[in-house]
Parts: C-alpha cells; sequence; structure tokens
C-alpha cells in the first residue's frame, strides 16, 4: 500500500441534501429532485477532495456500526482514501447532517445526533507517532475540539505532526450559531491554534467573532500573530490571506451557485494540493478559490472537482 503524504483527522458523516424552492420557511417546498444522500464531514470532505486532486491521503477517525457507517467506509475506498486509521465502533450513531438548500444555493443545516456522533470516538490511545513517518501534511478541523475523546486525539494528533515536522492545518469550523462558545472551550481552541501553521476560517462568521476584533483583516493578523498563514474565507470575494511578510487579497471565480455547502472544505483542498505542489502562497489561494468554484456549480458537498478540471479553470 502506497503511504500517504497527507492525513486528515476528524468528522465523516453523511449529508441528507434537500433543494428547496422557497427560501420563505413557511413556503418552503422540496423541489422534484428532493433527497440527494452524499458523502459528508468538514475533515472527510477535504480528504476526498485532496484524492480527487490526485495526493494520497489517509483518513483518521472513526464511524459507527451502523447503514450510514459502512457507506462512508465504502465511500472512501471508491475515492481511493486510505482508510489504515479509520474504525468502526459499536453503539454509537455516525452523524447525518440534514442540509437544507435554498435557490440561491445558500444552506440551513441540521445535524443528529448534534453531540455524541460516532465521529467523536476517537481515542488518543490510536494516535502513534508511527502514523506520521511518511506524512508531510496533517489537516484537522475545530468541529471535533468540542467534544472528547476526539478533542484530546486530536490534540496529541497536532502535537506529534508538529514535532516529527509536519505542516499542520485546522479549520476553525466554529459553528457559533449552533453551539456557542464559553472561555473553557476557547481555551481549548488556542491550544489547537498553537500547533497550527495554516488555519482557515469565514473571515465574517469565524474569525472575527473568535478573535473579538472589528475587521476581518484585523482579525486575521491577530490570528496570525507574524508566524502563521491565516486564510479568512470571503465567499463570492474570495480569499484574504495573511502570513508573515504578506498580506493580500485573491479573487474568486463567477461561476453560477448551485450548493455552496462544502465550498470551505473544496478550497482547503484546493489549497493544501497546491502547497504540496510548491506552489507559492499567492497561487495557492488561487488553487483555493477554483476548488470552491468549481464545487458550487455542483450539488452536495462532495461535488468536489478532480485535477484536470482544476487545472482547466486555472488556465481560462
Amino acid at each position: 500500500m502506497i503511504k500517504p503524504r497527507v492525513l486528515v483527522l476528524g468528522d465523516a458523516n453523511v449529508d441528507l441534501v434537500i433543494p428547496l424552492e422557497d427560501r420563505s420557511p413557511g413556503d418552503a417546498l422540496p423541489r422534484d429532485s428532493a433527497l440527494e444522500l452524499h458523502g459528508g464531514g468538514t475533515a472527510a470532505n477535504v480528504a476526498v477532495g485532496l484524492a480527487r486532486l490526485e495526493e494520497q491521503v489517509a483518513f483518521i477517525g472513526t464511524v459507527g456500526d451502523d447503514g450510514y457507517g459502512h457507506w462512508v467506509m465504502s465511500n472512501f475506498g471508491d475515492e481511493g482514501v486510505n482508510i489504515e486509521h479509520t474504525s468502526i465502533v459499536r453503539d454509537v450513531y455516525t452523524s447525518m447532517v440534514l442540509a437544507l438548500i435554498y435557490p440561491d444555493g445558500e444552506r440551513g443545516i441540521f445535524v443528529w445526533p448534534d453531540q455524541g456522533g460516532a465521529h467523536t470516538k476517537l481515542s488518543p490511545d490510536s494516535i502513534e507517532s508511527e502514523i506520521f513517518e511518511t506524512a508531510v501534511w496533517l489537516h484537522t478541523t475545530g468541529l471535533c475540539l468540542r467534544e472528547k475523546p476526539v478533542r484530546s486525539a486530536q490534540l496529541k494528533a497536532m502535537e506529534l505532526a508538529q514535532k516529527a515536522g509536519l505542516k499542520v492545518s485546522l479549520d476553525l469550523n466554529l459553528r457559533l450559531e449552533s453551539w456557542g462558545m464559553d472561555s473553557s472551550l476557547k481555551k481549548v481552541f488556542d491550544q489547537a491554534l498553537g500547533f497550527s501553521d495554516v488555519v482557515f476560517g469565514s473571515g465574517l462568521d469565524e474569525i472575527v467573532p473568535y478573535t473579538g476584533e472589528i475587521s476581518i483583516q484585523a482579525g486575521a493578523e491577530t490570528l496570525s500573530a507574524g508566524k502563521k498563514t491565516v486564510i479568512a474565507r470571503l465567499g463570492g470575494e474570495g480569499a484574504l490571506v495573511v502570513a508573515p511578510g504578506e498580506r493580500f487579497t485573491c479573487p474568486a471565480y463567477d461561476v453560477k451557485v448551485v450548493d455552496t455547502l462544502g465550498a470551505g472544505d473544496a478550497f482547503n483542498g484546493g489549497f493544501i494540493a497546491a502547497s504540496l505542489a510548491g506552489k507559492e502562497l499567492k497561487e495557492a489561494a488561487r488553487w483555493g478559490n477554483a476548488a470552491a468554484a468549481l464545487k458550487i456549480g455542483k450539488s452536495g458537498a462532495r461535488g468536489l472537482p478532480t485535477r484536470q478540471e482544476l487545472l482547466d479553470l486555472l488556465a481560462v
């Protein structure tokens, strides 16, 4: 088996996507094509995105011993994601995300179970230093910092990866609108940020409230602290990148929006793939925007591009 260059640790689940005819809650009706089953999970989407971009990638995580969990494992295999470090755990459910897609492509998300899903059961005992021997990058997600034992496993993996010389990236994935954040949890995120070289996040919904700054740029600069690369995703306006000695905005591609679900995950995969290819920071951001643009033109978080599709758009 080919050893992976990229490790992705975190959540894997299924998405039930329902396109709606109207944005008004009282009038919202499913389209005739309602209810689509897709793979999902903020970390799993990045893993699949990287595999489609022809990177050797392994997923570290847990799924339930249920129909959805076995579907996720089979789907990983179909996508070429290494599941040597992915486990099936009993007596817990694989999380299901119900995603309502409005006519403008924006989405409303509901998670079941909202706590204690199978992805939260990753044990720190399963994280061993040997996992990091052949890899050069570890990517993970703030979604898994909210519950134990996966929180401990994630922090252990980030620390070991840092010590092993891997590049470590974290997508904040705060979900403040659903779960909020108290001071004790913020300390956990601060610890994870301390292990991170690259930080992704929504500029307005995550970086600004997390830092308490009044602007996206100020928030990104606070997170960067002159040491980290911070990518503030700006939706239709692209991305703001703040890194030691660099500040720039990379514009988004002008495309028709079908579904924004997973756009940030697509961006992450494109950015990481470009970085692994030795691209400069501005070009890596352009790869991220291109991957996100191709994704939002398709339904579901797994409407992710192949490497050739990405290169074709970049060449335009």
